[in-house]
């Protein structure tokens, strides 16, 4: 029997729109023609002008036309997702759900091996060789200018909870061998830096089990566990009174700090933090928390200061990586002054702005205490060394 002309228009009605509906998003990345070039985004290829050019031109079409196929984004976030909500797996190696609703920083980046910034802070991590060398020089270098910091060495929390670790990695992370206390171990490193570094990754397993040291989808630490470990390293380090009242806290519902790695899905964490206004502090985070260098701050970022008038009239000095944002709120209890940078970025400073720095927050030397800060992957790995080399305080000047 023949088709009657109402099934030939429905079939041929279905192929039009099949082909509008791809059409719509090809028309649309053309739009990406007249845009400036984003260097994330695969370039569009010149004319060939050869065979060769010629040959090598299909894949970098293809490249371009996937990076700007219109609704991509759309279409990634879509994806992304179903796969998360159906199977729990993420588009990119650096986030990793682990158990009991635990997530994770799995990779520090996107073409890590598997689960390597986990592996790197559990039994299989191996420091870089320029880790004791360089600990040796650091507390050799101060103490020759007269300072003697200490160096707390904040457990990560693949460390810090292994019950919760992907169950391929839960004997591995729940070894206390790791790369940091075989640091503390080695004989190449001198007394007076062993005696200088905490590691404490018993006691803050311990803490985990009654406070929060790692917010369930967060890779930073934050909570109410930080005051616990402030505790622990004050008395350690400086026999610091403690007896300073407890500082009022607020719960509020933050986003994750892994949140940006994945479009399209939100995470977020009860996060129990310091309320510095109830507790009679003065806080200050940014870059113009320190006007006596200007510029230093623009260019560091990751700064803050605390005052605390009730508390007894002493500085501490926190040099850090970005686990020092948190933890020096904690410390805001104990001090009149807190005074925190993140080293992240010192390389970026100009040799004038290094001077200046260095001769503001080595100042006050008999009125401060100066704690360097830094998480297992950050000591072990060269952030320590990157970030401090280039402030290490120099000789004491003469007495005239």
């Amino acid at each position: 029997m023949r088709p009657t002309v109402f099934a030939r228009i429905g079939r041929h009605s279905a192929k039009a729109i099949i082909i509008g509906l791809l059409a719509v998003p090809a028309c649309l990345s053309l739009q990406a023609l007249s845009l400036p070039d984003d260097p994330n985004l695969a370039p569009l290829p010149p004319r060939p002008h050869s065979f060769g050019e010629l040959v090598e031109l299909p894949p970098k079409v293809t490249a371009w036309v996937s990076d700007h196929f219109g609704f991509r984004a759309n279409f990634i976030m879509a994806d992304n997702i179903v796969r998360f909500k159906l199977f729990h797996e993420f588009p990119t190696v650096q986030v990793a759900y682990g158990q009991h609703g635990r997530y994770f920083m799995a990779a520090h980046a996107k073409n890590a091996g598997p689960y390597q910034a986990m592996t790197a802070v559990c039994g299989k991590g191996k420091a870089t060789d320029a880790t004791i060398p360089y600990l040796n020089k650091l507390f050799s270098t101060f103490h020759a200018a007269g300072l003697d910091p200490k160096l707390l060495v904040v457990a990560s929390s693949p460390a810090v909870y292994p019950q919760d670790v992907p169950r391929s990695l839960v004997a591995e992370c729940s070894s206390s061998d790791t790369a940091a206390a075989r640091v503390l171990a080695a004989p190449e490193l001198l007394p007076e830096a062993r005696r200088s570094i905490l590691y404490p990754l018993k006691e803050m397993r311990e803490i985990a089990k009654n406070a929060t040291l790692f917010p369930k989808t967060w890779f930073h630490w934050a909570g109410d566990g930080l005051d616990q470990v402030a505790r622990l390293s004050l008395t350690a380090f400086w026999q610091t009174p403690l007896d300073q009242p407890p500082l009022k806290v607020y719960k509020h519902i933050g986003d994750s700090d892994l949140g940006h790695m994945i479009i399209g899905i939100k995470l977020t964490s009860e996060l129990i933090e310091p309320n510095f206004e109830a507790s009679g502090i003065k806080a200050c985070f940014g870059p113009d928390c320190y006007p006596e260098i200007e510029g230093v701050g623009r260019v560091l970022g990751d700064i803050s200061r605390f005052h605390n008038p009730n508390a007894p009239k002493r500085r501490l000095l926190i040099l850090s990586d970005s686990f020092g944002q948190k933890a020096s709120q904690w410390y805001a209890r104990y001090y009149g002054e807190v005074e925190h940078f993140c080293t992240s970025h010192t390389a970026k400073l100009t040799p004038q702005q290094v001077e200046a720095m260095k001769a503001y927050i080595y100042r006050n030397r008999a009125d401060t205490d100066i704690l360097l800060l830094y998480h297992d992957g950050g000591a072990m790995y060269d952030v320590l060394r990157l970030g401090t080399e280039p402030i290490l305080p120099g000789a004491p000047a003469p007495k005239a």
